[in-house]
Order: C-alpha cells, then structure tokens, then sequence
C-alpha cells in the first residue's frame, strides 16, 4: 500500500481501516511513540482535567491522555476520523492559525507538540498569546532543536539483543534553516541562525508563561517546554 500525501490525509482517505492501520504503524515508530511517552510524562502532575491537543495526528497521544484520566479536546485540519476509534470530548477542525479564545475556552492544560515550527515565528508568539488568553494553566510545547547530543541503547538477553546510536551535531551558528515546501513543511527550528533556545524561553515569557521544566529528546531531536500561567 503506498503512503498518502498529505492532501489526501486531508480529505478523509484515513475513514478506511486498512487505510489507516497502514499509515499508523508507518508514522509511529519507536522514535516517535518515545515522543508520545514522554508527553505524558511530564503531564504526570499538572493540575486540571480538561486538556486540549493541537495536532493530534492518528491519536496515539490523545488516547494516552484519554486513558490516563483526561477529558479530551482535540483541535487539528485533520478530519475527527483520522482518530479511529477514539472518542474525545470533542474534536474541532481547524487551523491553527485561526484558533480563538473560544476554541480553547475551559482549557486547563493545552498540548501543542510539533506544529509551532510549521509557522512562521511571528505567528508561533501570535498563538502562544492565544494560549494565554484561554485561561489555560498549563502549556506543553515540543519543537526541533539541532544541538549535540548522543542517544546510545543496548539490550541483550538469551532470547534476543538491540543496539542502537545516534548522534546529532548542531548547526553552525551562521547555518540558516532552509523552509520546508508549502503547506506542511518547517519554517524554522531551534539551533539555526537566528533561533536559539533562548528565543523561544523569551516569547513563552512575554506570552504571560513561566517555564516550568524543559527536556530534550536526543532520538527524535526535539526539546520539550512545560509552563505555567504566570501568578
């Protein structure tokens, strides 16, 4: 079976079950279900119910959100059958340039993992005032960041073995990102020319959020940001 686009993700194509299996167990490897997990992780004590995920993709987060006691919101361009069998509270199609006070209203955590990158920055710091301005108490944002890093696994028993590296450089500090093509692709990411770290910690400030905990993700090179509503 080959691999939708993502127009026709877009569409629907994702309503028929083979469909689906196929490009679930293709999207999810082990790097991203590590991605997943470790979103829960560090939502293991925020305070609230009511959590809404921007950009849920096939649901493998929001179905660990959904049994670890969440009520559910999800928000993405996807269609709410692209979810499969999950039920969320509710499931709203739209952008997320165009999300409003009242899309978010009675958030008390909202995720929003891997999909500022696919704005420009201006628009990342429009949106992060948007999450403020819901009530929301809690934010959890991942985004890439090239920096160093080395990811070494090793498991061995009688009945099998794996091993596995990985080692990223991070960019020279002239090197600029290089936007991906129109309409899902990255308009910037962390470690490039003109977007360090303390860019992004700066923006989440001036949105009305104090960092809570930061984590960085070597396998999938991503850094991870929880914050909290300023008092």
């Amino acid at each position: 079976m080959e691999d939708l686009t993502s127009e026709e993700i877009l569409k629907g194509h994702l309503a028929d079950n083979k469909t689906r299996k196929h490009e679930f167990f293709r999207y999810y490897n082990n790097k991203r279900m590590l991605h997943q997990l470790t979103q829960l992780k560090l939502l293991r004590d925020v305070e609230g119910d009511n959590l809404t995920e921007i950009g849920p993709y096939l649901g493998f987060s929001t179905g660990l959100f959904l049994a670890s006691g969440f009520k559910v919101h999800t928000v993405d361009v996807g269609p709410p059958n692209a979810l499969g069998e999950l039920t969320p509270n509710k499931h709203t199609r739209q952008n997320i340039r165009d999300i409003t006070q009242t899309t978010l209203a009675g958030s008390d955590v909202i995720v929003c993992c891997e999909v500022l990158e696919h704005l420009i920055f201006s628009e990342a710091e429009e949106t992060l005032a948007k999450f403020h301005s819901s009530g929301a108490q809690s934010l959890l944002i991942s985004v890439p960041y090239r920096c160093f890093s080395i990811d070494i696994r090793i498991m061995y028993s009688s009945l099998s073995s794996f091993f596995s590296w990985i080692v990223k450089l991070p960019s020279k500090r002239f090197k600029k990102f290089q936007p991906e093509p129109e309409p899902e692709g990255h308009k910037w990411e962390l470690g490039y020319k003109g977007y360090p770290l303390p860019k992004l910690l700066k923006a989440l400030d001036k949105a009305g959020f104090q960092v809570a905990q930061t984590e960085y993700l070597g396998a999938v090179r991503s850094v991870f940001i929880l914050s909290h509503r300023k008092q």
